[in-house]
């Protein structure tokens, strides 16, 4: 009931506000609440278009409820500029981010657009490990960048994953979806959720093998003789495909 009445709640003042523009012609002089409705509506890029037609609307593209929740999604279009506005903007608002969804789309078999989309990934990230504290968070589909990035390229996204993960003190949620990681990378990436106070956590197709053998298995050990490495390595044996 509640949600029925903020909702024609917000419908009435957009309407009355819409009156009162077109009345004025002054689009500019929309009030708060319809303006954020609009902005809900839109993806990303659009939302940065809108930002830019004139000054009330770019105020309003910075408030908390635009950013609140963020998926992180390049076109192609985006990452043949030389500047990608959507970074500029995570830049400026990944403070006030608080769910995010991170999915690799096989957009384009250019390997130099998937280097620049990898690119964009490590800074995203780096950005929100110093500047935000997420509540939740959702990887997927990291497969097909996987099999096409070299594994340097491949190291450097796992770290910064790895080090996303250690930061957020606040998080709540995690979900992977078809990223296949390795399995050291796996169990070390757990390790970072372990240090949580998780109630939800989802993990499919989260690795691609497991130690196969008794010496592989000591090996294993051997490099990572801790009590949250033992946990991670615990809830990860269960689920390896």
């Amino acid at each position: 009931m509640a949600d029925k009445w903020d909702s024609e709640t917000a419908q009435s003042i957009a309407s009355n506000g819409t009156e009162k523009c077109e009345k004025e012609g002054q689009w500019s002089e929309l009030p708060s609440p319809p303006l954020e409705d609009i902005y809900s509506f839109l993806r990303r890029a659009d939302q940065v278009n809108m930002s830019l037609v004139c000054q009330k609307w770019s105020k309003e593209f910075g408030s908390p409820s635009v950013w609140k929740t963020f998926r992180f999604y390049l076109t192609e279009s985006q990452l043949l500029t030389d500047t990608c506005p959507l970074m500029k903007s995570v830049r400026k608002y990944s403070s006030m981010l608080q769910h995010v969804e991170i999915y690799y789309n096989a957009f384009t078999p250019n390997r130099q657009l998937i280097y620049t989309w990898c690119k964009y990934f490590i800074e995203f990230l780096q950005n929100l490990t110093s500047n935000s504290q997420l509540i939740s968070v959702e990887f997927g589909d990291f497969f097909d960048c996987f099999g096409v990035i070299d594994t340097p390229k491949c190291n450097d996204m796992c770290k910064a994953i790895a080090e996303f993960l250690g930061s957020q003190r606040h998080l709540k949620r995690a979900e992977f979806h078809n990223c296949s990681f390795e399995f050291n990378e796996g169990v070390e990436l757990l390790r970072k959720l372990t240090e949580h106070s998780l109630t939800h956590l989802v993990l499919r197709g989260f690795v691609i093998r497991v130690p196969l053998d008794q010496e592989e298995d000591a090996n294993f050990w051997n490099t990572h003789s801790n009590s949250q490495t033992s946990q991670a390595y615990q809830l990860l044996k269960p689920i390896i495909h």
